[in-house]
């Protein structure tokens, strides 16, 4: 037994010796050619097994057991040339640079596409210059960063929606112009904010024919694709980011006056100009007129003056006597009047914080990607804010050699606190109209002296903080005579405005591999969104005080579905490659509305419907928006050196009636890589790629809403129990998509290994067959309906430049910068729009403001008064061209005398005044361990109407105008010792000393903006353990503006800004710590 027993153990220390003779353990490191720095995650493959490692956060691997008989390896990396190496014990590999690779995949319209080989124009952000910026929408990332794009209309306002985006000028008149947004291969609809920017891999912006008309109906505009993050095959990685910051406001207010002291100065120096030289009173009693009117008009004076002397004296100065704060007794109260800062009561200092986690990881047949976040963002202004909860997964499984399967589900939830009334509307709870409307010298509260002798705030009747409203809440003074019974700060403290969102999305894909040359894809995308919006008004102040208050809600639940098959043919012939793709898309989203008001309530603890006494409104409606299409697209390449792409589909919309409702749309495009060819050897030491490429085709636009094909009639009751119709708006059965041929050509090129590289694109868009508004008489029932009429064209020219200034192990120094530049201009219209005057006028998006429509004549074309300086009485004086005779309806030509009616005046065409050039400029710097990057975007040239502006800059005619704030320019204003001003005299009464529609406010509309830096310091990984990388940053956004006045943003829009101020752009200091395991 022994024997056996020992023959047994040598048998296994035999074959133990064997097997370990026939295996050996290799390690080694990998480094990069360029910088000497560890190549992380390189893949390291035994070649001709599937024995694989990747490396560690030092470049290092380690590969056991593997066979004596293997002879190489094969390492490889993303932008990297492939390396094959003897196998030794220990090795070391370099890894070079493949300037083939690099930033070569391109996600376009259902697919990828290789950058050198891409016949169309695009921009694309990746993760990487998305990790520089702080931004909850991600729309304002893309400002600066992609050439051609421009945001107007965005607010500041925590989880506020997109701004008005337009890719390469304006693609229509009366129809939406809004990109079409696609996430993950779906139509996307919903606010950009739901999109956390850690989940992001990149963002592509398609911006011609070739790139985009396989979106047919909806890519008139331009595209956008958002591709989230998926996991790799490769050991799990976790990151974690946490980020905690301040927000301010990022643009300043205007020059007003912020001295309660100056402010009665202002006030009294028009009334002592109207009183000395309009009525002739001399010095003295101009002066007590003044002074007695001025505390007639304003009803509050808050400064203490010596008895028998004026608050302003003669000299036109406050009294130096004089003392802020003015106590006084009514009806037995000691009542102390002192003015508040109603900014600094409004605005703060505001925190954000944000936590994201994401883990990712796979294996040889699996990855999967999975991220948790959460972000709290406080409002700059009292009462606003938006907090998220995003959680996301995405897997992919090769389940067979021939399928794969792939599911992406998200989950938003959202609450939005907005502070109630916080539009561009002049009313008593509009916080931000008063912030920047009111005079220095009005109390925010009611404030009394007690026994004691203290200032302390007068308590109201429910023991609340007594705010003024202006209506006698200081006793004896009378009513305030700007917007009387109104403070926001009081009344929208006890107001509540809240809008809660879920939205739950899946995206599910199987790939099948039918042959070696032919892969079906099935995508299919489902959307469901929910959002309860709650306007509660409460009973104590303000607007709903009057009825115990008053609550809104709405309920709006959004189902979207998008389904995609494809059958894509690829094959190699030789030196020709052909890809062949014809598919499906059927997309459809239903959207159902329902809100109710009520007043009466019980109490603001309770703000449901239910529990106020009457309801007093109610409605509902769906809509149901389809597009289904089918397309076809066809690649075809010579040795990677000449290329030729075409796209086709077919198109229906249900905003068209039946008959109407296809479109055919289309694209071809061409591709030649110069620098492959053989005459150009002798330059390939310095010049990597030089591509000329062209496209053409022709795209469409729907975007008019529902039912714009038929007639339209609202239902109102007749009784109790019948409903009656009446109609409403014309329909046009006639109507289809408006029509956009789009020409792109461009050059790509690079140089010295990639040191400098670019690319100029020139492109004209035309649009036919615009989706016209045709006004008619309101006798007709209807103001008007949709005719495809007219046509308009924008060109353009735009220029990308990334250089490498320094590129060493240490040192890593690049810069980048673009422009564009577009005009647009109408080429046909409606011939019952041009008869008579050969145009038509309209007032603008500022209301005010109008532009002139003509053919041959630009899109925007400011239509005004030109005004013409001041008479020798310091009056504003307005140009009239005699040949109208009083018309002002066309414009003029001859300036052939003056009027200071500007009524009266001719209204002249102003040309184009949409901005010459837009961009935007960065640079990134790493020294050793350290890394900064700094952005910035601009505009040069362009003029917008400043309303605000023209406001502030306005005397009071009458005193139902008084206690309005002015801008300091007044001091500018012409007068009898200063008659070489152009800015007419400072005079009460005078009705036309600003007249806004007039070129007196249009504006140069230039601007420069310090976007956002980082400062980083990524720990020496000799120092951690377990960890695979520590950085710990800084970072900031909308740090400083420039512009021609201080306080105007000419971002607001492409006409001017509103009399009334919007929520300001946010400035955002943070620092943040980012964690890799």
């Amino acid at each position: 037994m022994k024997r056996k027993l020992m023959l047994l153990l040598a048998c296994l220390f035999v074959g133990i010796g064997l097997v370990t003779a026939q295996t050996q353990t290799i390690t080694g490191v990998v480094i990069s050619e360029e910088d000497g720095q560890p190549v992380i995650g390189a893949s390291v493959l035994v070649k001709g097994t599937q024995l694989g490692t990747i490396t560690g956060v030092d470049g290092d691997f380690t590969l056991s057991n593997v066979p004596s008989s293997a002879n190489t390896l094969q390492i490889s990396y993303i932008g990297m040339q492939v390396q094959e190496v003897a196998i030794a014990p220990h090795v070391k590999v370099t890894m070079k640079a493949d300037t083939e690779m690099l930033d070569e995949v391109l996600v376009v319209a259902f697919g990828t596409a290789k950058k050198s080989a891409f016949t169309g124009s695009a921009s694309v952000v990746n993760t990487e210059e998305l990790s520089k910026r702080i931004t909850t929408n991600v729309s304002d990332a893309l400002v600066g960063s992609v050439a051609g794009l421009q945001i107007r209309g965005g607010s500041g306002a925590p989880g506020s929606g997109d701004g008005k985006i337009n890719i390469r000028g304006i693609a229509s008149m009366y129809a939406n112009t809004d990109p079409l947004i696609i996430v993950d291969g779906a139509p996307y609809t919903a606010n950009l904010s739901n999109i956390p920017q850690n989940d992001i891999e990149s963002i592509s912006v398609l911006k011609d024919a070739a790139s985009a008309a396989l979106y047919g109906a909806r890519g008139a505009a331009g595209v956008i694709i958002i591709t989230t993050k998926k996991g790799k095959t490769q050991e799990a990685v976790v990151n974690v980011d946490i980020k905690w910051g301040v927000n301010t406001r990022g643009v300043q207010d205007y020059d007003v006056i912020t001295d309660p002291g100056q402010y009665y100065e202002a006030y009294y120096s028009q009334l002592y100009n109207y009183s000395r030289y309009s009525q002739g009173l001399n010095a003295a009693d101009a002066n007590s007129w003044a002074n007695q009117k001025m505390i007639s008009d304003l009803k509050y004076n808050v400064y203490t003056v010596p008895d028998g002397q004026m608050l302003i004296g003669t000299d036109g100065q406050l009294n130096s006597n004089a003392t802020l704060g003015r106590k006084y007794n009514y009806q037995g109260t000691d009542y102390y009047l002192r003015p508040d800062d109603w900014k600094d009561l409004a605005y703060k200092s505001a925190l954000r914080q944000e936590y994201n986690v994401s883990v990712s990881g796979g294996s040889d047949r699996s990855s999967f990607y999975a991220s948790l976040g959460y972000l709290n963002e406080d409002g700059i202004i009292e009462n606003s804010g938006y907090d998220r909860v995003s959680a996301r997964i995405k897997a992919d499984y090769q389940a067979k050699k021939w399928l794969k399967l792939s599911a992406n589900v998200g989950y938003i939830h959202s609450n939005q606190e907005s502070n109630p009334n916080m539009s561009t509307t002049g009313n008593n709870t509009n916080l931000m109209y008063y912030t920047s409307s009111i005079a220095p010298i009005y109390p925010a509260f009611v404030r009394v002296v007690d026994a004691a002798g203290n200032v302390i705030v007068k308590k109201d009747q429910y023991g609340h903080d007594g705010y003024d409203y202006g209506i006698n809440d200081y006793g004896g003074l009378g009513t305030r005579p700007f917007m009387s019974n109104g403070n926001p700060l009081g009344a929208n403290l006890y107001n509540q405005v809240k809008s809660i969102g879920d939205q739950l999305n899946g995206t599910f894909m199987a790939d099948v591999n039918i042959t070696s040359f032919l892969k079906a894809n099935a995508t299919s995308t489902v959307i469901l969104g929910q959002t309860n919006y709650s306007d509660y008004q409460n009973p104590f102040y303000g607007p709903a005080a009057g009825t115990n208050g008053r609550i809104q809600k709405t309920g709006t639940t959004g189902f979207r579905t998008n389904n995609v098959q494809t059958l894509t043919y690829f094959q190699d012939f030789g030196r020709h490659n052909v890809n062949v793709m014809v598919g499906h898309e059927y997309y459809r989203a239903t959207t159902k509305y329902l809100a109710a008001t009520a007043k009466g309530g019980f109490s603001p603890d309770i703000p449901e419907i239910n529990a106020f006494a009457t309801k007093n409104d109610a409605s509902s409606y769906t809509t149901v928006y389809n597009v289904e299409g089918y397309f076809g697209n066809a690649q075809y390449n010579y040795a990677e050196k000449y290329f030729v792409s075409a796209s086709y589909r077919r198109d229906a919309s249900s905003y068209f009636a039946k008959e109407h409702r296809w479109g055919n749309f289309w694209s071809v495009g061409a591709a030649w890589r110069i620098s492959q060819e053989n005459f150009m050897e002798n330059y390939s030491s310095w010049l990597d790629e030089l591509k000329l490429k062209a496209s053409i085709g022709q795209q469409g636009n729907d975007n008019i809403g529902s039912w714009a094909y038929t007639d339209m009639y609202t239902l109102t009751a007749t009784n109790e129990t019948t409903m009656s119709p009446t109609f409403w708006r014309i329909g046009n059965p006639d109507i289809t998509w408006e029509t956009t041929t789009n020409i792109n050509v461009g050059v790509e090129f690079s140089l010295w290994k990639g040191r400098l590289a670019g690319n100029v694109d020139f492109y004209t868009k035309k649009t036919s067959n615009l989706l016209f508004w045709l006004s008619v008489p309101e006798s007709a029932g209807s103001r008007g309906y949709y005719g495809n009429l007219g046509d308009i064209r924008n060109m353009g020219v735009e220029l990308a430049l990334t250089g490498t200034i320094v590129r060493t192990r240490d040192i890593d120094w690049s810069v980048s910068a673009n422009l564009s530049h577009n005009k647009a201009k109408i080429l046909t219209l409606p011939e019952s729009k041009t008869i008579g005057n050969g145009g038509f006028a309209e007032t603008n998006s500022t209301d005010i403001a109008q532009n002139w429509y003509e053919e041959g004549g630009p899109l925007y074309n400011a239509f005004c008064a030109e005004y013409a300086g001041v008479n020798e009485k310091g009056e504003a004086t307005y140009w009239v061209d005699e040949n109208l005779k009083g018309s002002t309806s066309r414009p003029g030509k001859e300036h052939s005398y003056t009027t200071t009616n500007p009524n009266e005046a001719t209204k002249y065409a102003q040309g184009n005044v949409l901005p010459k050039l837009y961009g935007g400029f960065s640079t990134s710097l790493r020294v050793l361990d350290f890394d900064f990057s700094a952005s910035f975007d601009y505009q040069i040239g362009g003029k917008v109407t400043d309303n605000r502006y023209a406001s502030l800059m306005t005397p009071n005619e009458t005193s139902a105008s008084a206690g309005s704030n002015f801008h300091k320019d007044y001091l500018k204003a012409w007068s009898p010792n200063n008659t070489s001003s152009d800015i007419p005299r400072w005079q009460y009464g005078d009705k036309y000393t600003v007249f806004s529609n007039s070129d007196r406010f249009l504006t140069n509309a230039s601007y420069l903006n310090f976007q956002s830096f980082t400062v980083g310091y990524t720990l020496p990984k000799n120092l951690l353990r377990n960890i695979a990388k520590i950085r710990i940053y800084a970072a900031g956004e909308n740090l400083c503006f420039w512009s021609a006045r201080k306080g105007f943003d000419p971002r607001y829009s492409y006409e001017g800004n509103k009399d009334i101020t919007a929520y300001s752009p946010v400035r955002n200091i943070s620092g943040g710590i980012q964690i890799t395991f």
